[in-house]
């Protein structure tokens, strides 16, 4: 039921009765055993918790098709060994106002029950304000979903006016692709045709840039297909009225494209969850904004998408000594390449007593592909007020993608068929879904 987000009543149906009296006719089926393994398994949580120096807590809401609304809080810490760990700590409905003083209530109170309030916890959200007034309410050390942050940018990149039209375009072609069988079939003989990768084409989500920009790579790559599919005669009487794509056009899309594409990169870059994150965010978001500068050869729609970018990746993280010194902990980006000489040196001082053990980290960066967490467990002895800093730094995710991801999980506990399912319940299911690997590997 847990590991594979079965309902409670599968144990109830025939056939399953029937299978377990035919394995072991002598077996009872307990009805409690969730249950009994959610508090076994917190137990384990809450004692591996206690072991951490500092934790980060993700938070995030969604509404379940029964419209209740819910927030999720995952919990994130470096073990002793260096090892980043993560829990889904909570699922708990939230009822009235979505307020930040509610809000932060709740973590108050989830602070308390999982024995957190010691462990200075980073809060990690999306751009709300909600969520920021939640943090100043439960006076917590915030910090800015780097992923939401490239949404809300590459959002206002999309939305200017000739991108806009140029996307709507698209995405009324693919739909008009999407809704033919007809024209479908011939575009995936066309695609053999020309030896183009039989990929479908891809429609986008609104609240997620990054389904518009796979939407016009994937249009681009099919370009050639799509072309012959409306050219043929079988389709093209279908589609007298569709948007056909001009040279200009062409370009345009594909200068959009290569546009957004580093932001892209980011966002799965920020993606991962075993390694640290939160030292990514400030040189990332420098070369962003660096590579939004507009060039005198740029065309007028580059300039523009280049501009929608720089203005609002600039406005954002006004702090960011936090960010600076995760960077500086991290060996990737100890220099801090991406700051000025006075810069530096203002994060060096607020590193404090440690600094003098800063000096000495090489200052040859690691690959940055390369785990920061297995330098520190390398040269925890030589430094070690250093990295008892840096298990307190780099613990911090840069995006609150883990509580995000409970999302889908959620969808699969709370279909259409489970609507009433217990609020207690869910927060059970997802708890052990998203813990029993780790309780089992103990």
């Amino acid at each position: 039921i847990c590991k594979d987000l079965r309902p409670y009543s599968s144990v109830e149906n025939e056939g399953f009765r029937a299978l377990i009296a035919e394995c072991e006719p002598r077996y009872t089926i307990i009805e409690t055993a969730v249950p009994r393994l959610y508090d076994e398994v917190k137990r384990h949580v809450i004692d591996s918790i206690s072991e951490a120096s500092r934790v980060a807590i993700t938070c995030d809401g969604w509404t379940s098709r029964a419209t209740q609304s819910y927030v999720t809080l995952t919990c994130h810490f470096i073990s002793e060994n260096w090892e980043m760990l993560s829990y889904v700590l909570q699922t708990r409905v939230l009822f009235g106002s979505h307020s930040g003083h509610n809000v932060g209530e709740l973590l108050l109170e989830v602070f308390e029950e999982w024995g957190l309030t010691a462990k200075e916890p980073v809060l990690v959200t999306d751009n709300a304000s909600n969520m920021v007034i939640a943090a100043e309410h439960a006076k917590l050390l915030h910090v800015r979903c780097f992923a939401h942050t490239l949404n809300l940018a590459a959002q206002r990149a999309l939305k200017t006016t000739a991108v806009g039209r140029l996307v709507g375009n698209i995405r009324h072609m693919v739909t008009f692709f999407r809704k033919s069988a007809l024209a479908s079939q011939v575009l995936q003989e066309k695609q053999k045709l020309l030896n183009l990768p039989k990929h479908k084409l891809m429609n986008d989500v609104p609240t997620r840039w990054n389904s518009a920009f796979d939407m016009v790579e994937r249009f681009l790559e099919q370009q050639p297909a799509i072309c012959a599919t409306l050219l043929s005669a079988e389709v093209c009487k279908n589609a007298k009225e569709l948007w056909t794509m001009s040279d200009t056009d062409l370009t345009n899309a594909e200068d959009v494209a290569k546009t957004l594409r580093p932001l892209k990169v980011a966002t799965l870059v920020m993606s991962e969850e075993k390694t640290p994150t939160v030292s990514i965010i400030a040189p990332l978001q420098a070369q962003l904004c660096q590579g939004s500068a507009e060039q005198p050869d740029d065309s007028g729609i580059v300039k523009e998408v280049k501009r929608a970018l720089a203005q609002d990746l600039g406005k954002r993280y006004s702090n960011k000594s936090f960010l600076q010194m995760a960077s500086a902990l991290d060996p990737s980006f100890k220099a801090l390449p991406f700051l000025t000489e006075g810069g530096r040196d203002d994060i060096f001082a607020a590193v404090g007593r440690e600094a003098a053990e800063l000096s000495e980290v090489p200052t040859e960066p690691l690959e940055l592909s390369a785990d920061p967490l297995n330098w520190w467990r390398k040269h925890e002895g030589v430094f070690p007020l250093l990295s008892n800093l840096a298990r307190n730094t780099l613990c911090v995710p840069g995006t609150s993608v883990a509580a995000e991801r409970i999302f889908s999980t959620a969808g699969d506990i709370v279909t259409a068929e489970r609507s009433v399912i217990k609020p207690a319940h869910v927060d059970q299911l997802l708890f052990l879904n998203k813990n029993l690997k780790m309780y089992q590997r103990k």
